[in-house]
């Protein structure tokens, strides 16, 4: 800004600040101040400027002079944190950070630069994983997905929700699988006691050839799906046969001629035949379906005594067998899975009951073990089917859930020492019976849109992944407040980009 030619005293210079300032819009004031004062026109014009801006940082506060906006310095440390949580929190490509940095910040990074900082983020996160000690892990899920052809193996521990790994290979024979996970037990000490797969060869050879004698579950939620997807493909058959016979009966009854109406009517016949049919076969699968369902149950509605793998066996069985009976190839594919996997869906309950039976006498007796299985089991089904079904079906669930905590109350002699000391040593017993991969299906469904995105998996942004999901802190769930890494070793991460090596600017730290 340009100074006077010949510096005045403060005072003067306040003073012409002022005067002009307050004068400002008044004809031949300025003129009359620069003479008066020895200096040019332009010089008081400065003057002037100076007190106008002395006076505004002095007298306006912040959100006063710029309303909805705040300053905050930024270093290139913020920005690589932007970066690297754009990577893994949302499903962004390095050309979506390349757009969306200017938006952002009002300028952006090139694609190396931006590459760069992943890659350096995806290096230390390997470098973290590896380092973690698994030994911990009791019962795992593992299953593979499938990103451009190449498979990508996965396993997550079902206690704490531990990615332990996400890894893809060429292929997803036994081999291959027993070599990933031989590197998780050499190094890193994984070594668990179960492990909760689906019906994959591959998969299971190479358990089997890394863990041998490891009590091996199979997985409840595909058998679960298998029927549930058949069942409404059954249902919409029935459904269009049937609307194709009400077609029919309107077309018949519009009908011009008698040779019309006869053909109509033999059509009509034959429909009704495989309308008839349709609906028999929807019929009894349903039936066999809800029939398994229960089964695969803990007890039966009204009673607390555990079922047993052989009594699931024999009814998994007999249902696969009658489903068979119903005919067509979808039906029978669902059959034979059913009865291939029937051993593995009951084998957990001979280890649930071993524990059950070993807190028995600390629960006050196998009576109260029972009443506390049933509860558990009643509000299971009010809590998973919630308001689906028919009325009567919603109140015959909440009955029995309301018998079933009354029974618990009386077996505990309604006192409140032995109602906690019971429910407090079987319901984890309970909550632990590990049978079903959903967890690590959730995964895949969460893992599906990154690389759908990136077009292809590579291993660098799995490890990162990895390291996000294992390290952020949750919001929601029964793990809410934690993050996964803390539950398995014990170690609190506040922020896991820090953890990382991307610690926020000093600007920022200090904001926060």
């Amino acid at each position: 800004m340009t100074q006077p030619r010949h510096p005045l005293h403060p005072p003067s210079v306040a003073h012409l600040a002022a005067v002009a300032l307050a004068a400002q819009g008044e004809y031949g004031v300025v003129t009359d101040l620069a003479r008066q004062h020895g200096i040019t026109r332009q010089e008081v014009y400065a003057l002037r400027e100076q007190g106008r801006l002395a006076l505004e940082a002095t007298f306006t506060p912040a959100e006063v002079e710029r309303p909805g906006r705040f300053t905050l310095e930024l270093s290139e440390a913020d920005i690589a944190r932007t970066v690297v949580a754009l990577r893994v929190v949302t499903p962004s490509s390095i050309r979506d950070e390349v757009a969306l940095l200017p938006i952002i910040y009002g300028f952006g990074w090139s694609y190396g630069k931006i590459w760069n900082v992943l890659h350096q983020a995806e290096q230390r996160a390997r470098e973290f994983l590896d380092d973690v000690d698994l030994s911990g892990i009791e019962s795992v899920a593992l299953d593979e997905m499938f990103s451009q052809g190449c498979p990508v193996f996965a396993g997550i521990d079902l206690d704490t929700q531990y990615l332990f790994q996400a890894e893809v290979h060429p292929s997803r024979s036994g081999e291959v699988w027993a070599e990933s996970l031989g590197a998780l037990r050499d190094h890193q000490g994984l070594q668990p006691k179960r492990v909760v797969k689906d019906a994959g060869t591959g998969l299971r050879a190479g358990v089997q050839s890394c863990w041998p004698g490891v009590e091996e579950y199979d997985d409840l939620f595909h058998a679960v799906r298998k029927m549930g997807q058949e069942a409404y493909h059954l249902e919409r058959r029935a459904y269009a046969s049937i609307a194709k016979e009400e077609k029919l009966t309107q077309q018949r009854g519009r009908a011009k001629t008698e040779t019309k109406r006869r053909s109509l009517g033999q059509q009509l016949r034959q429909t009704r035949l495989r309308t008839e049919h349709a609906i028999d076969r929807y019929d009894r699968f349903e039936a066999l379906r809800r029939e398994a369902a229960r089964v695969l149950e803990l007890a039966d509605r009204g009673s607390g005594r555990l079922r047993t793998s052989t009594e699931v066996v024999v009814i998994l069985t007999r249902v696969a067998e009658d489903m068979k009976a119903i005919g067509g190839k979808r039906v029978r594919e669902v059959a034979k899975y059913l009865r291939n996997r029937a051993k593995g869906l009951g084998r957990y309950l001979d280890d649930l009951s071993a524990r059950l039976d070993r807190t028995a006498e600390a629960a006050g007796g196998a009576e109260v073990v029972e009443a506390v299985v049933r509860a558990y089991q009643a509000s299971l089904v009010v809590h998973r089917r919630g308001r689906s079904g028919p009325p009567w079906a919603r109140r015959a669930r909440h009955q029995e859930l309301e018998e079933a905590v009354r029974h618990l109350l009386e077996a505990t002699g309604r006192e409140a020492e032995c109602l906690q000391r019971a429910v407090g040593l079987v319901m984890p017993e309970l909550a632990h019976r590990h049978r079903a991969s959903s967890a690590i299906e959730n995964l895949n469904s969460v893992l599906r849109p990154y690389l759908v995105v990136q077009k292809h998996a590579e291993q660098g942004f799995l490890d990162l992944f990895c390291f996000y999901w294992n390290t952020r802190t949750r919001q929601w769930g029964r793990h809410k407040g934690t993050s996964a890494y803390e539950l398995l070793c014990g170690e609190k991460v506040d922020d896991w980009l820090t953890l990382l090596g991307f610690p926020p600017g000093e600007a920022l730290a200090a904001a926060a």
